[in-house]
């Protein structure tokens, strides 16, 4: 998954073709229409004024650039003020979005980083807001499945050199340290991805973090939802073309792989660093709590492709959107 993900050559994120939207690969609500980014964009100042944080705010992992140059619109709208004063940094490891993101916020001040590591030189401790949308599900990840021993599911060439699964004992005490940390109970015949990676990260957002928030936008389940029927065989799978792909050995390097993850460990890592678990709500709950019917527009049954009608038709989905959730964590000095 490292490989096909991040290969600075053949890795399917550093390839210079779009990932998002009509033209790319999957839907994210950054690409659905910028009424996302605007909404945030209020949700962040309020954040960042109502509790006295600096205004820093870090965006990981954004992707083309379309939201964030969205998003410096309306906060410059909203409070010029304010917008005079943010900090705004990117972490962005792939050479091509960094480049599209360049391009889309020239009128903006945005410092983009490739790496926590890198950004850390300049910013040794965060106060602010850490924000990401749908980037945890994208760290690559380990899988186990129970057949009545614990296994680990590898992969391997068959006769024909095309990648197949091997299976081999799951003995790595990192794998079965992180199942004992989290409470996660595998039945008999269960699959299930172990985000290791996604733990690392989180433990140096957790010791990074002195005062502020982390929001975190994604799609994932519960200790208790993993045990669901439907669950038995994991959530690794890849998009490409808008179309889902089960088999993700599959044209490497071709396609996005992601997985869902695990909320109760995001919980667990973040209280592990001194991070309170403030809220976790479902996306357009939480969107229609903060103001998003605002954003509606009049229109004109005479022109239903109007930008408006685009625009309302962004909300209805986005206030629909509870399959991703909204994570927010808090430390206070």
């Amino acid at each position: 998954m490292t490989l096909s993900l991040y290969h600075p050559k053949l890795g399917y994120y550093q390839k210079d073709v779009p990932k998002t939207g009509i033209k790319g690969d999957f839907i994210t609500s950054t690409s659905v229409h910028d009424v996302y980014s605007r909404v945030m964009a209020r949700v962040l100042i309020n954040e960042i004024q109502s509790n006295g944080y600096a205004p820093i705010i870090v965006d990981a992992g954004s992707g083309d650039g379309k939201f964030i140059s969205s998003f410096l619109d309306e906060v410059k709208f909203v409070d010029h003020q304010f917008y005079e004063k943010l900090t705004y940094f990117v972490l962005e490891s792939s050479p091509y979005h960094q480049q599209l993101i360049t391009n889309r916020t020239k009128q903006h001040d945005v410092e983009i980083f490739p790496s926590l590591t890198s950004m850390k030189k300049v910013l040794p401790k965060l106060n602010g807001i850490l924000f990401s949308n749908e980037l945890l599900d994208a760290f690559p990840v380990r899988v186990i499945e129970k057949q009545h021993e614990l296994v680990e599911v590898c992969v391997g060439l068959d006769e024909n050199n095309c990648f197949t699964e091997v299976y081999r004992p799951c003995t790595d005490p990192v794998i079965l340290n992180w199942t004992a940390r989290h409470q996660l109970q595998i039945s008999d015949g269960q699959r299930i991805e172990i985000p290791l990676a996604m733990g690392k990260w989180l433990d140096e957002v957790g010791n990074w973090l002195a005062n502020g928030k982390v929001i975190t936008v994604d799609y994932g389940y519960t200790n208790e939802e993993w045990k669901s029927p439907e669950r038995k065989r994991g959530s690794l799978r890849g998009y490409r073309n808008h179309q889902l792909i089960e088999n993700v050995l599959q044209t490497p390097g071709e396609m996005d792989i992601t997985t869902h993850v695990h909320i109760d460990a995001i919980k667990n890592i973040g209280l592990s660093h001194g991070m309170k678990w403030v809220s976790c709500m479902p996306q357009g709950e939480f969107l229609l709590k903060e103001g998003l019917l605002q954003f509606l527009q009049q229109t004109s049954p005479n022109n239903p492709f109007s930008k408006e009608h685009k625009q309302n038709r962004a909300i209805r989905w986005l206030a629909e959107s509870n399959q991703f959730l909204v994570m927010i964590q808090e430390k206070r000095q």
